[in-house]
């Protein structure tokens, strides 16, 4: 008896000739492009990805209240085993920073299992290694957290805020790409609104806004100000505009409405919530002074959707060169060879 085919292996795939003949090159590549649904790394990943959130939030509740430093050492605290110092009793920017510290060990944890279920359950190779890029990637981040409290570093502050941002990036693409729509997918369909090209773009340009957001966060110069501001205009109307062609592009992009929509509000309500995190730190001069609860809490609610809406870009990224054809040309027609007139006035008799 023969055996199933191994998800590595090159077979024939005539559903993608049938389904548009410009796909005649890729009916034969490896069916890591269909690999058989698996639950357990998916819903793996999905717990990876649900507890990076709020690390998110916590991280940047300690930027907002502005007490990254008010534990001078690392890896312990004030000298003692960070999982065994009594946190409950301690001064609130103490405890706040410490809570960081804690959560992000559970992530760290979170991370591990999800390293080991794709190692021992996923069949694709690019997928254990990207098991393994998210393990190395949280092992950076904690070392580079860790690193900014001891070198007092606003650089490396920054650093860690836009790598968090990418590492929830990378949880939100292991939840696609193990998913049942992923590995269900099989015919790709026309793109004319060239939706796979908008929606890369659209994925570079968000998380290039985090970048500069991070700038401004922790520097608050007017040059990032003004920077981060005008870019928001750009990233708002660009994410306004490929939904909008998402949903007009008709049934070929219909995979891609959810994410296309979710990346439309959410740009909506970072610019909302920016305007109103920005309100709130004016004027920028003066002495430094503790933010309220609402100010902070405002602050920390940008940037956390700032993360949602890079993974709804993530989504729609992933999702467009799924089920979207790379290219929009079509097969040329036969080209018919003018008959001599004799020859014609045969065939016409």
């Amino acid at each position: 008896m023969g055996t199933a085919p191994r998800p590595d292996r090159h077979v024939f795939r005539p559903e993608l000739v049938q389904a548009n003949p410009m796909n005649a090159a890729r009916a034969t590549e490896p069916l890591l492009a269909t690999p058989r649904y698996r639950p357990g790394p998916h819903w793996v990943a999905v717990l990876a990805a649900v507890c990076t959130l709020p690390l998110l939030f916590v991280g940047g509740s300690v930027t907002s209240y502005g007490v990254g430093l008010a534990v001078p050492d690392w890896p312990t605290t004030f000298g003692m085993n960070m999982f065994l110092y009594d946190f409950w009793n301690a001064p609130f920017g103490v405890r706040v920073e410490h809570v960081h510290r804690l959560y992000g060990a559970v992530v760290g944890l979170a991370t591990i299992f999800l390293a080991v279920s794709f190692l021992a359950f996923e069949r694709r190779r690019f997928m254990k290694a990207l098991g393994v890029a998210a393990l190395l990637a949280v092992i950076v981040q904690g070392v580079l957290g860790g690193t900014r409290v001891t070198q007092v570093s606003t650089f490396l502050a920054a650093a860690h805020g836009c790598l968090g941002q990418a590492f929830f990036g990378l949880m939100v693409a292991l939840c696609v790409l193990t998913g049942r729509p992923w590995n269900d997918s099989s015919a790709l369909r026309d793109d004319p609104a060239r939706l796979r090209r908008g929606s890369a773009a659209m994925l570079a340009m968000i998380y290039a806004q985090i970048v500069v957001g991070a700038w401004f966060r922790h520097y608050r110069t007017m040059p990032a100000l003004w920077a981060h501001g005008l870019f928001a205009i750009v990233v708002l109307g660009s994410a306004l505009a490929l939904s909008v062609a998402v949903v007009r592009a008709g049934p070929s992009a219909r995979p891609l409405r959810p994410s296309a929509l979710a990346l439309g509000g959410l740009a909506s309500a970072q610019v909302v919530l920016g305007i109103a995190a920005l309100l709130f730190l004016l004027p920028f001069g003066g002495n430094p002074r503790a933010p309220t609860l609402w100010q902070a809490m405002t602050r920390t609610a940008h940037q956390t959707n700032g993360a949602l809406l890079l993974g709804s870009s993530v989504v729609l990224a992933l999702r467009a060169s799924r089920v979207l054809n790379a290219s929009t040309t079509t097969v040329p027609a036969p080209r018919l060879e003018p008959q001599s007139a004799p020859r014609a006035v045969e065939a016409v008799a």
